[in-house]
């Protein structure tokens, strides 16, 4: 039987030839030939990535994930869909890891693989502890060091029909005790979490389950105003369409999240593929041409970030693919979630 990593790729085998039915990789032949010599060189840069230590491996994984990005426009984007530039740079390489900051700079894959997948724009510069924080795998592993950032929050859809959407969300961290206090630092929090717009808290006893450990989370239950002027019930297909743009779920079923503006003024934060794509970036250019920082960024005896940089790119390895495949497909493709032994 196929993990689930082996699927995913046999899945992305798959779409070589399915994908010509109904993309527009028919258009032309240099779109159908394009496609074909990046979906090799993605899987071969991915694989050769798995070999490699992580001195090298963010070449491989960055210069995998742009071919992968070359196959998604090829098959997706309208004319002109090629791109021979990054669209990136990386600023000051002395700084803090966290602090780091990329921009855009013109246009280059980054900006047309973003439009061919629906995804929004940074329109500045934005710090690697931000992108780094934003993303759910990356989050629960830990941030990076610095100042805190906004993490993605869980968010539990209440399945039953109603007319007005309800979720529970869960979090972590210190809140201020008081009513008042609480609430205008919980308002200032949910100003960050750009899809959640148009929430409120029920007036219901229990809406607040307060933890009662430092270890443990909030439970706060949240509602929307009904999506239609009447009060009709909304039926299941509704309401997971509703929870599908409020916290779409991310890599497995039923785990969805609301992700964290990255501009600090309410914008919508890339997609996670191109998240990841600015973080690999960013990586790359660390260890093509800071060799020597980027070594010492990885060793465990003396740095900070050492295990935290490790573990990302170990999970690029299988987050990537998984994200791809949905940039292909146009929707989502989910794992079941892991059973949990304790």
């Amino acid at each position: 039987m196929l993990n689930h990593e082996s699927m995913t790729w046999f899945r992305l085998h798959e779409r070589r030839s399915s994908l010509h039915e109904w993309s527009k990789l028919g258009d032309t032949s240099a779109r159908k030939q394009t496609f074909a010599a990046a979906m090799t060189q993605f899987e071969e840069q991915f694989t050769a990535a798995r070999a490699v230590t992580a001195a090298t491996r963010p070449l491989n994984l960055y210069y995998g994930v742009t071919q992968a990005g070359m196959a998604i426009a090829a098959a997706n984007a309208p004319d002109p869909w090629s791109f021979d530039r990054h669209g990136l740079h990386l600023g000051d390489r002395t700084a803090e890891l966290a602090d780091m900051l990329v921009r855009p700079a013109g246009a280059g894959g980054f900006q047309q693989v973003a439009a061919a997948t629906g995804s929004p724009l940074i329109t500045g510069p934005v710090s690697l502890g931000t992108l780094w924080a934003s993303l759910p795998d990356l989050a629960q592993a830990g941030p990076l060091p610095g100042v805190a950032w906004r993490i993605p929050l869980l968010l539990a859809e209440h399945a039953w029909p109603a007319t007005q959407p309800r979720a529970t969300l869960y979090l972590h961290g210190e809140m201020p005790k008081g009513q008042e206090a609480w609430m205008a630092a919980f308002h200032a929090m949910m100003a960050d979490y750009p899809t959640a717009a148009g929430w409120g808290i029920p007036i219901e006893d229990g809406r607040i389950q307060i933890k009662h450990r430092t270890d443990s989370q909030w439970e706060v239950t949240l509602r929307w105003p009904a999506q239609e002027a009447s009060a009709a019930v909304m039926s299941e297909e509704e309401l997971e369409a509703f929870f599908a743009k409020v916290a779409p779920e991310y890599r497995y079923r039923r785990d969805r999240f609301l992700r964290p503006s990255l501009d600090g003024a309410g914008g919508m934060p890339p997609s996670p593929l191109m998240t990841w794509w600015l973080l690999l970036y960013s990586f790359s250019i660390l260890a093509r041409y800071e060799p020597r920082r980027w070594v010492k960024l990885l060793d465990r005896d003396s740095s900070k970030v050492a295990v935290l940089v490790r573990y990302a790119l170990e999970e690029a390895l299988t987050a990537v693919p998984q994200l791809v495949l949905e940039a292909l497909d146009g929707e989502p493709s989910l794992l079941p979630k892991p059973v949990a032994f304790f």
